[in-house]
């Protein structure tokens, strides 16, 4: 069944019943976490869509899957448990048809697949991209020994045994899958969480380490907008100012570079192998110390790649400084030691913030001056997607 959702259609809307207090209690919840409800859809049609301006000036277009969640205690089962099973539609659906999750392909509204105890105010958040297509029938579970971890904070990242059984299938290839269980107050903030991790695309590990970041109150805060002081020193709004860059060439070049840099960093934020990431302020020198969790530290420099593959196909990548040195012939090359790992971002030539890894002592000599690197690398099967795959490659064999 299509219908019109929000002005616009693109996810499958079901008929629904019995969703009145799920409906009320995420309307109040978006209100306990300080926002305001611009225009909400029915509670007799499912998923939910909420427009929500929040207290900080954000809009934001929430697309909510609720799957009601409640506390029985029976024979054989656990007493702290909470049961969900997702049902939408008919039954006589569930297996003969395909029950997509939907997502914005523009990325202005960001889907949540939520547990929802209103009798109880508790929910608990899904990685919505595990569960699509949805596994109608099929119920998940969350504990109350997971409510009672989210302490004063109103907040528990955890983990889920998704190994499957004879029955379904792991939805992971790591055999877990990332949960969130949150307080009403904290509503608006796995929003947040879930629009980063959704943009990041981040797997079930990724999606872990950034929602236990998120546990603090003050860092959900810093992820939120607020006027930057560019706009007040150029007296231009953000929205002018990005204008100004999308419209001259120089000015986006220079200012991907630092862009690649910000994803970069989320990245390694986000990468339970890493515990310190320090960004390096000198322009002469690489862009961060990255440290291991085995201990290992890397002095690692980002670059991004040419947007012009090679005739075979072939990616490359300059490793070179932007600047020349009018007597130094080679002012602009890097020695080897410059830096331990170069990190490629594959943006320019997929159009995603993607990235490889390689070690400099793994790359390509300049012809002309040893000790240097050559001013072009091909992105080839020296270089590896996580960085801490390199921890590998780089130690010693025994």
């Amino acid at each position: 069944m299509v219908e019109n959702l929000a002005g616009r259609i693109y996810a499958r809307v079901y008929r629904s019943s019995g969703r009145r207090d799920l409906h009320e209690f995420v309307r109040a919840a978006i209100v306990r976490s300080r926002g305001r409800v611009i225009w909400e859809s029915s509670h007799t049609r499912s998923p939910f869509y909420f427009a929500v301006r929040t207290d900080r000036g954000e809009n934001l277009g929430l697309l909510i899957y609720p799957v009601r969640l409640t506390r029985v205690v029976t024979n054989g089962r656990p007493v702290d448990e909470h049961h969900a099973q997702v049902k939408f539609g008919a039954d006589r659906t569930w297996k003969t048809e395909v029950h997509p999750v939907a997502f914005d392909v523009a990325g202005v509204d960001t889907t949540l697949f939520l547990g929802i105890n209103a009798e109880e105010e508790k929910f608990v958040g899904l990685d919505p991209t595990l569960w699509n297509p949805m596994p109608l029938g099929v119920s998940f579970y969350a504990y109350e020994r997971d409510f009672i971890s989210m302490g004063e904070s109103g907040w528990h990242a955890y983990e889920v045994d998704t190994r499957g059984g004879a029955r379904n299938g792991a939805r992971t290839p790591e055999g877990f899958e990332s949960r969130v269980a949150f307080t009403s107050e904290r509503f608006l903030d796995f929003a947040r969480f879930e629009r980063r991790a959704t943009d990041l695309r981040l797997d079930a590990a990724l999606r872990v380490k950034l929602a236990e970041r998120f546990r603090s109150t003050s860092f959900a805060d810093e992820t939120v907008g607020s006027t930057h002081p560019l706009e007040r020193q150029f007296g231009l709004s953000a929205p002018r100012i990005l204008d100004l860059i999308a419209e001259r060439r120089m000015l986006a070049t220079a200012v991907k570079g630092g862009v690649a840099e910000a994803h970069l960093q989320t990245l390694f934020e986000a990468d339970p192998a890493v515990v310190s990431v320090k960004r390096r302020t000198d322009d002469r020198s690489a862009d961060f110390d990255v440290t291991m969790a085995s201990g290992v530290t890397y002095v690692v420099e980002c670059k991004n790649v040419s947007p012009t593959r090679l005739a075979d196909g072939t990616v490359q990548v300059e490793t070179q400084r932007t600047r020349n040195s009018r007597d130094d012939p080679t002012g602009r090359l890097y020695s080897f030691d410059t830096f331990d790992v170069v990190a490629a971002c594959l943006f320019s030539v997929t159009g995603e913030w993607e990235f490889r890894f390689a070690l400099s002592s793994s790359l390509t000599a300049h012809a002309k001056y040893p000790g240097f690197l050559a001013t072009k690398q091909d992105v080839d099967i020296r270089w590896v997607v996580t960085v801490q795959a390199l921890e590998a490659m780089s130690r010693p064999i025994a």
